[in-house]
């Protein structure tokens, strides 16, 4: 009798009898409350089960997250120093700033055209009066140096950035105190985002945080008092590390979108 109620029921199904479809609706009708306060009930237990296993990773998620705040936060504070303090050296030795030299402002198009330099590309060339060895800069008065016109075109620029080997540019520590320390040349290095610094003066201790700015001696293309970066690792002669000191550029290298070109004419020598 089981089988041949089932069979009828299966062949009344496959025929669409609007009997079983009622039966079928009304069965439905009676279990969906039963299976919501179900679902209720069980959701809440699987969902706490389920944060159970996925609080380490999220532990040491927030855990990662919040040290790279804390870095960001200390990079941005060393270079908004960094930045006061080439606005008050200019100051002091009576320096112009960017506004008193011709500049032209232009966007990043794009990134390096080859595996083994560090450069960007610009939508602005010698039409618009930019010629190789210019200064790049962001930021207002004082400015951060963030590399150098390496070729250009009639309608587009390379530009060099400072953290590429081929880079170097002669910079004056300034302690945070506003004090002056030792003068020195700052050099790109390969594989690496920051900035080897060699001291002119081997006995002098080069002391971390503090600010290297453009000196802008002579034939150089870079005008002086351009924040450039921060000291990360310093060097202390008397411990006779041939380690060199290091810096970090003021600015994210990597996250440029606007610059401006510095139609600077750097002083002859006679």
């Amino acid at each position: 009798m089981l089988i041949i109620t089932s069979l009828v029921l299966i062949t009344l199904d496959q025929q669409g009898t609007s009997v079983v479809g009622s039966v079928r609706s009304a069965a439905q009708d009676v279990i969906s409350p039963i299976q919501n306060v179900a679902d209720d009930a069980i959701s809440p237990v699987s969902d706490f089960f389920d944060s159970l296993g996925r609080a380490d990773d999220l532990e040491a998620e927030n855990a990662r997250l919040r040290r790279e705040n804390t870095d960001l936060r200390s990079q941005l504070l060393a270079g908004k120093d960094a930045l006061a303090q080439a606005q008050e050296f200019r100051r002091l030795v009576d320096l112009p700033t960017q506004a008193d030299y011709d500049s032209v402002f232009a966007a990043v198009i794009d990134g390096s055209t080859g595996n083994f330099e560090n450069t960007f590309q610009i939508n602005r060339g010698s039409n618009d009066g930019l010629a190789k060895d210019m200064a790049v800069v962001v930021g207002a008065k004082g400015g951060a140096l963030v590399g150098k016109i390496a070729s250009v075109s009639k309608s587009r620029a390379t530009v060099l950035r400072i953290d590429d080997p081929q880079f170097g540019v002669g910079v004056q520590l300034l302690d945070p105190k506003g004090g002056l320390g030792p003068t020195g040349l700052a050099n790109g290095q390969r594989d690496s985002a920051l900035l080897e610094l060699q001291v002119n003066d081997a006995t002098q201790r080069v002391v971390k945080n503090e600010a290297a700015v453009t000196r802008g001696l002579g034939a150089s293309p870079f005008p002086p008092g351009l924040a450039v970066g921060t000291v990360v690792r310093g060097v202390d002669p008397s411990t006779a590390t041939a380690e060199r000191a290091q810096l970090r550029p003021i600015v994210d290298l990597d996250r440029l979108s606007v610059v401006k070109v510095m139609r600077y004419k750097p002083s002859t020598p006679p």
